[in-house]
């Protein structure tokens, strides 16, 4: 286990969205817990349990902000673990297999179809890192590979323009409905497509 008393040290620490589980206070220093929970779900599938404090006040608002199970901060620990498992039998294996659906680049039409279907518009910028992606196995590709698949082989000091275009992939994932974005940067290394992808 992992504890960081702070949900600023959180966000700032390396992969914070790779853990298989997550118990987050409502209540903490830092950005607000509601807050911690939506960018945890929009970017990772793993259980999630909010604790609440002693009146119970946010059972709710975790619950829509996605939560898996909410627990009040005075619950015995032996509820405390029957939570935890019972989320994760939820979000096992079988729980998880639509979640293992290729998405596909269909790369003529320049979109990204997502595991549910959804269709999604990309621009040049955005195809030819998809591209890079769906070349590489494993779905990692270094910064320098994307960089000069974008902007040529001498191009130079443009990992700001790398981050804002990632950025903008990224978004244009999220505005189309999806919940989980596959795009996560890779530190000291670039960027990778942490889901099945597949070119057609």
């Amino acid at each position: 286990m992992t504890r960081f008393d702070d949900s600023d040290d959180f966000l700032l620490s390396h992969r914070a969205f790779d853990f298989p589980f997550y118990v987050v206070c409502l209540e903490q220093q830092g950005v607000p817990g509601l807050d911690l929970i939506r960018l945890i779900r929009r970017r990772n599938n793993a259980g999630i349990l909010a604790i609440s404090n002693q009146e119970g006040e946010g059972f709710v608002s975790a619950l829509e902000a996605g939560a898996d199970m909410v627990l009040r901060r005075d619950a015995p620990e032996d509820h405390l673990q029957a939570a935890i498992l019972a989320i994760q039998r939820r979000s096992g294996p079988g729980a998880q297999a639509s979640a293992q659906a290729p998405w596909r680049l269909l790369e003529e039409q320049s979109i990204l179809q997502a595991p549910d279907g959804t269709r999604i518009s990309l621009g040049d910028s955005d195809l030819a890192v998809m591209r890079c992606f769906a070349h590489t196995e494993g779905g990692r590709v270094a910064r320098r590979a994307l960089i000069e698949s974008l902007w040529g082989d001498g191009a130079d000091d443009m990992d700001n323009a790398l981050h804002v275009t990632l950025y903008r992939l990224r978004k244009r994932i999220e505005q189309a409905g999806q919940p989980l974005v596959p795009v996560h940067s890779v530190s000291k290394v670039g960027y990778e497509f942490r889901a099945p992808l597949v070119r057609e």
